[in-house]
C-alpha cells in the first residue's frame, strides 16, 4: 500500500510539474499570441484590464487595455470641465485590434470632431467601448454598467449588420456565453442559459476567466501561422464565415423575423437610454466587405449570386427604424462604397490577410471616421446636444 500511495504521489509531482513547465512556456508563447479576453458577469465577457500585447493575426497592432477593460487611455470618471465626450459601443469594428489605437475610427472622429465650429475652445474625448463578438444586447449592458459612469455628451451605436442580427437571437446565435433579450407580449425580458441556468454561466466563467495556460490558442495560432494565414474568402467566392448573407433580402423565416424585431428593439432601447441620460445619440451602420468592393461589376456578380438588386436591404431598414422613431442614423456603406470606387482602394483587409474582407484597414478607418465626424459636427451644430453647449 506505502509503495502505491508513493507511487501515486510520483504521478501527481510529475503532472503537476508538467503543468507548471508547460505553463511558464505557454506564458512566454502567450507574448506572441495575446489574449485580450475576461469573463463578465453581466455581459459574458469583456476585455481583460490591464491586458496588453501585439496583436498580429490580422493586421498588426499593439492592443493596450485600460484599466476599466476597454481600449484607449486611463480616463478620469469625472468629466474635466470644458470637455466634450463622445462614447463609442460596438463590436469588433470598434474594438479595432487590427490597427494602431490612434488609427481607429473612434480616434479619427474625436480628433476631427475637435475642429467642428460650435465646438470651438472645447476638447473631444472619443472613447472606445468595442469588443469582440458583441450583439446589441451586451452593448445596451455596457452602455448601462460602463459608459454612463463617465458621464458622456454623445453616444455613438455602431451596428454591424452582417453578424449583429444573429447576435442577438437565442436561436440563432451558437454562442450561448451571452444575454439574450426577448419578446413577451410588448415588452423584452432577458433570457438564454447564460441568464437561466447557474451552471452554464459557471461554464462560460472558467471558458473565459481560465484561459491562461491557453493550449488551444497556442495550439490554433500556430496552425494558422504554419498554413500562411492566407486561406479565407476569394473575388471569386466572397464568402466571409463571420457574416450572414441572408441579411441582404428581407428574413422569410421566423426566427429571423424575430431576430430582426428584437434588433430593432435593442437599438430603440440604446436611444431610449441615451436620452435618459441627456446625451445626444446617432446609430451607424457599418458596411460589410462586399458592399464596398471596388470594382462595381463583383458587387453586381455577388448580388446575382443572392438574388438581390441591391446589398442595401439592412441598411435601409435601420433608416427606416430611425425615422420611424425619431433618431439619427448614419448608414456608411452607401458613401464608404462611393469612396472606395473614386479612389479605387479597398477598405477592408491587410496584407496577412485577403484584401477586400474583414476588419477595417487603416484607409477603412479614416473614411469612416471622417464621415462620422461630419454627422456628429452637424447635429451638434443643429443644437442637438445641449450639453456640449455647457
Amino acid at each position: 500500500m506505502r509503495k502505491l500511495i508513493g507511487t501515486l504521489a510520483l504521478i501527481a509531482f510529475g503532472f503537476g510539474l508538467a503543468l507548471g513547465v508547460a505553463d511558464i512556456g505557454i506564458r512566454i508563447a502567450n507574448h506572441w499570441f495575446p489574449y485580450f479576453y475576461c469573463y463578465d458577469q453581466f455581459r459574458g465577457w469583456g476585455l481583460n484590464a490591464g491586458a496588453h500585447g501585439w496583436y498580429k493575426r490580422e493586421g498588426e497592432s499593439y492592443v493596450r487595455i485600460n484599466r476599466d477593460g476597454f481600449r484607449g487611455p486611463d480616463y478620469a470618471k469625472a468629466k474635466p470641465p470644458g470637455v466634450v465626450r463622445v462614447a463609442v459601443i460596438g463590436d469588433s469594428y470598434v474594438e479595432a485590434i487590427q490597427v494602431a489605437e490612434d488609427k481607429t475610427f473612434t480616434a479619427i472622429a474625436g480628433r476631427e470632431l475637435a475642429d467642428c465650429p460650435r465646438l470651438k475652445g472645447k476638447r473631444v474625448e472619443a472613447m472606445n467601448f468595442g469588443v469582440d463578438g458583441y450583439g446589441t444586447a451586451q452593448e445596451l449592458l455596457t452602455l448601462q454598467r460602463k459608459v454612463w459612469a463617465y458621464s458622456p455628451d454623445i453616444v455613438v451605436l455602431a451596428i454591424f449588420l452582417g453578424n449583429d442580427v444573429r447576435n442577438n437571437s437565442v436561436v440563432l446565435e451558437p454562442d450561448q456565453c451571452r444575454p439574450f433579450w426577448v419578446y413577451d407580449g410588448d415588452r423584452m425580458k432577458l433570457t438564454g442559459p447564460f441568464i437561466d441556468s447557474p451552471s452554464f454561466k459557471l461554464w462560460c466563467m472558467a471558458r473565459f476567466d481560465y484561459r491562461d495556460l491557453r493550449l488551444l490558442d497556442l495550439f490554433s495560432n500556430s496552425w494558422e501561422i504554419m498554413k500562411g494565414g492566407h486561406s479565407g474568402p476569394t473575388a471569386e467566392h466572397p464568402v466571409e464565415q463571420a457574416i450572414n448573407y441572408s441579411i441582404y433580402s428581407p428574413p422569410v423565416e421566423r426566427s429571423w423575423q424575430d431576430a430582426w424585431r428584437v434588433t430593432e428593439g435593442l437599438i430603440t432601447a440604446v436611444r431610449d437610454e441615451s436620452v435618459r441620460h441627456g446625451a445626444m445619440f446617432l446609430a451607424i451602420t457599418e458596411d460589410t466587405g462586399i458592399q464596398v468592393w471596388p470594382n462595381p461589376l463583383m458587387r453586381e456578380k455577388f448580388q446575382k449570386r443572392l438574388g438581390v438588386t441591391n446589398l442595401y436591404y439592412p441598411d435601409r431598414r435601420i433608416a427606416a427604424l430611425g425615422d420611424r422613431e425619431g433618431f439619427a442614423v448614419l448608414n456608411l456603406a452607401p458613401p464608404l462604397q462611393r469612396y472606395a470606387e473614386e479612389h479605387q482602394v479597398y477598405l477592408h483587409g491587410f496584407k496577412n490577410m485577403p484584401m477586400g474582407f474583414g476588419h477595417w484597414n487603416e484607409a477603412g478607418h479614416a473614411a469612416a471616421g471622417d464621415l462620422i465626424a461630419q454627422k456628429l459636427c452637424a447635429m451638434i451644430s443643429a443644437g442637438q446636444c445641449e450639453s456640449c453647449e455647457k
